[in-house]
């Protein structure tokens, strides 16, 4: 209601119109898909991004909160007579643009964080005092643990038995999704990291600090982190095990699916406290943490 961008159909068309405004969409390119993410000032608008190829390859799940992803034939990309459901060629070129900027976009993100760029994140951060730097780390974490994970990701898709407001709603890997923002917390905390190849990278850690300054805290505080991270893992053995997917543990007769999702949100409530307790062990004040607008 209310979004001019709603009807657009970039893939079946060489013009589209948003409002009053008639767009050209007839090459698609990188750049193109970049100008049209949120076209019309709305964020449903959703043209460049993960999801964006998530929907290109799996196609819209109708299953609802029953077994199943999206089914998209191969097909959809043929080519000559082999084509399904119209415009393969042009949803092809839509797949090879928003990959390469999806692409472009990470190289970018590389260089924000490379010794030897000049002017990125990685010298702003640097520049500035070693306390707002912890400042941010925190923060990041206790937003992502709270605000993100189990507000917007987890508890708002509950509440409304949602598979509309599921992370990953085409794919059904939210389970991983969810994992994976997990461990980035528990990544930053414990500075410890788990390259593709097995070696793992360690350097300073918060964790490290915390126990400088108060060695029961940090254990409590681990084990934590420990806990909630074990929690989230068994929305991933639900899936992977039982094949039970995050959408059918939203399902409003689903008790004991509502039940693991609810014991998982307060894991990750339980966590942010601890955060907001290790910022207080080393002196990081004023961290109030992006709770989305959430109650909990």
């Amino acid at each position: 209601m209310g979004n001019e961008g709603a009807s657009a159909n970039i893939v079946a068309n060489s013009t589209i119109q948003i409002g009053s405004e008639v767009l050209e969409v007839k090459e698609i390119t990188p750049k193109l898909i970049a100008d049209l993410n949120e076209v019309g000032g709305s964020e449903a608008n959703v043209a460049s991004g993960y999801h964006a190829i998530e929907f290109l390859l799996w196609g819209q799940d109708l299953n609802g909160t029953n077994a199943g992803a999206g089914q998209r034939a191969y097909t959809d990309f043929a080519k000559g007579s082999a084509c399904t459901n119209g415009n393969c060629d042009r949803r092809g070129e839509y797949l090879k643009a928003a990959s390469q900027l999806l692409i472009q976009d990470l190289e970018w993100m590389e260089k924000q964080w490379s010794a030897s760029e000049k002017n990125n994140y990685r010298q702003e951060l640097l520049a500035d005092s070693s306390e707002q730097g912890l400042r941010k780390m925190l923060f990041g974490m206790g937003s992502l643990s709270l605000g993100e994970l189990a507000g917007e990701r987890m508890k708002v898709a509950l509440e409304a038995n949602s598979t509309e407001d599921e992370h990953d709603c085409f794919s059904d890997n939210t389970h991983n999704s969810h994992y994976y923002n997990e461990q980035g917390i528990y990544n930053v905390y414990t500075g410890l990291y788990k390259r593709e190849d097995g070696t793992l990278l360690s350097g300073p850690s918060l964790h490290q600090l915390v126990k400088q300054k108060d060695p029961q805290a940090a254990k409590e505080i681990q084990k934590q982190f420990d806990q909630t991270r074990s929690q989230v893992g068994l929305l991933v053995s639900s899936a992977e095990k039982n094949n039970q997917h995050f959408d059918q543990l939203i399902a409003s007769g689903n008790a004991q699916g509502n039940a693991l999702v609810n014991e998982t949100i307060f894991a990750l409530v339980a966590q942010t406290a601890s955060i907001e307790r290790a910022a207080g062990i080393i002196g990081i004040d004023s961290l109030n943490p992006d709770t989305a607008d959430h109650e909990f």
